[in-house]
């Protein structure tokens, strides 16, 4: 790959998330809705979730530090993408904490007035130990030359507004419905607005949602039921992900209000989202069908989160028509990035299942080139999505996720080298703007519902010591790292 070379300041690092990492040392967050999830008799016997507990985890809440030094050391990363938990923050409610909320005709929250006073008495309320906990964190990463990208949020809910198990045997049976009532997004915003205003003096680099597809599709259009609350409703899947599009304008609004200082270039506040972009293609191109519904998919889980965010465009009947009472403007608020979770390509098979055009469809398995979750291996992929996603909305782009599922290791370097190679290809070829790469993950951490048995890490963690080992990719990503070039 001589002469070939990623742009100057081109910032790469590893990416982790809070309820994945943290637990396996000191205090555990059990106060969300995946802990309850999780540990729900109901739900391990139904066989949604695999019995593991976070509790085994890599403890990065203890060990941080260390993996700070390791990335930047031994991988050369000048960069870490990780997460803040929501509910060891605020455990607790904080709905008493009074804010004006203004709702347009639609009933859609378009704004959420927060100041020094509702600050004040959200910092009464915070979990203080947390708190100097992720600053410590924060610090440490800054004090190891790391640029922290900071997740506001990652998945896990305070228990208090969604109780996973209640709303999965009746989601009538309970007022705590998550990212389905507005309440949600109203106490989502006083949280991203502490956070902003506590931690905003070493945090320059922010995404406000990790993935809003897969929390709207896993959560309420997943046959298999994997995340909370376990639901097959396209309505509800629709009004998720509104919910989260709306979600994300509210917090960049309170990023922007209470991050004033600035301590590097992307300063004070650089404000991005995290969708997860995959190719759908038809399992039988021939089959009219298979493309009716492959091009439905593609609309409803890549383009139509990114059309509400960025036009304001709510196609809440997937005609693919925006009708003026579809359009909302006043709902878009910014967007300074994108950063692009990129894996694998899925072929869309048609099935009959009823009245619903986007109940009606099955991600077939993958055949051939595959990994070890069953994701197929298609490094042109990378190119495509992030082209597709700049020539439409015109925004720079970090990868901030790119794996594979791979125990024995033997595919890992493969996987990289590959797609690697097809990310250079778009920024010196197309001229995709694309900023960094974060690799998925640093370590093998608890995989959600899957636990233990799904192994992303470039370094694997003994359960016992927690030791880090590292896998035969270490030593090729330090390469191109360090050469800032494909290798």
């Amino acid at each position: 790959m001589a002469g070939k070379k990623f742009p100057d300041g081109f910032l790469w690092g590893t990416a982790i998330s809070s309820f994945q990492v943290e637990m396996g040392r000191g205090e555990p967050s059990d106060k969300t809705d995946w802990w309850a999830w999780v540990h729900d008799k109901g739900i391990k016997e139904e066989g949604i979730v695999s019995g593991d507990t976070p509790l085994d985890g890599p403890g990065f809440w203890e060990l941080y530090d260390e993996d700070f030094r390791i990335m930047r050391e031994d991988l050369g990363c000048q960069s870490v993408r990780l997460s803040i938990d929501w509910g060891r923050l605020f455990p607790e409610s904080t709905e008493d904490i009074e804010v004006p909320v203004s709702v347009d005709k639609h009933g859609n929250v378009y704004a959420v007035a927060i100041d020094e006073s509702v600050i004040e008495k959200l910092s009464s309320r915070v979990k203080k130990d947390a708190v100097k906990r992720y600053r410590e964190i924060l610090e440490s990463a800054r004090d190891h030359g790391l640029t922290v990208m900071l997740t506001l949020y990652h998945w896990p809910i305070p228990l208090w507004l969604h109780d996973p198990v209640a709303c999965h045997n009746d989601i009538h049976s309970t007022d705590r419905r998550g990212w389905l009532d507005n309440r949600t997004l109203v106490e989502f915003t006083k949280y991203v607005a502490y956070v902003a205003h506590e931690l905003g003096d070493v945090v320059d680099l922010y995404n406000t949602i990790n993935e809003p597809r897969i929390v709207s599709e896993h959560g309420y259009l997943s046959g298999s039921s994997e995340f909370p609350p376990g639901k097959y409703d396209a309505g509800l899947f629709l009004k998720v992900m509104k919910n989260l599009a709306i979600a994300h304008g509210l917090a960049y609004e309170q990023v922007k209000r209470w991050d004033r200082v600035s301590f590097s270039d992307l300063g004070p506040c650089t404000v991005g989202l995290v969708p997860v972009l995959q190719v759908f293609a038809p399992y039988d191109p021939d089959d009219p069908k298979d493309v009716a519904t492959s091009k439905l998919i593609d609309y409803a889980f890549n383009e139509w989160g990114l059309n509400a965010v960025i036009h304001g465009d709510y196609d809440m009947n997937l005609d693919y028509v925006i009708q003026p009472e579809e359009q909302h403007p006043h709902l878009v608020k910014g967007c300074d990035y994108f950063g692009v979770n990129y894996y694998s390509r899925w072929k869309i098979r048609h099935v009959d299942k009823g009245d619903v055009p986007l109940e009606n469809f099955m991600l077939m398995p993958c055949e051939g080139d595959c990994t070890d979750y069953g994701w197929e291996v298609y490094p042109e992929g990378i190119r495509e999505v992030v082209n597709w996603a700049y020539n439409r909305y015109r925004r720079p782009i970090y990868i901030t996720e790119n794996g594979i599922a791979d125990e024995t290791g033997d595919q890992r370097n493969r996987y990289l080298r590959l797609h690697i190679e097809k990310l250079h290809q778009a920024i010196a070829e197309d001229g995709v703007p694309v900023k960094g790469y974060y690799h998925w993950t640093m370590m093998d951490n608890f995989e959600w519902s899957d636990g233990y048995r799904i192994h992303f890490g470039l370094y694997n963690v003994d359960p016992e010591t927690k030791k880090r080992i590292p896998t035969k990719t270490v030593k090729l990503y330090r390469e191109i790292v360090t050469s800032n070039a494909p290798v």
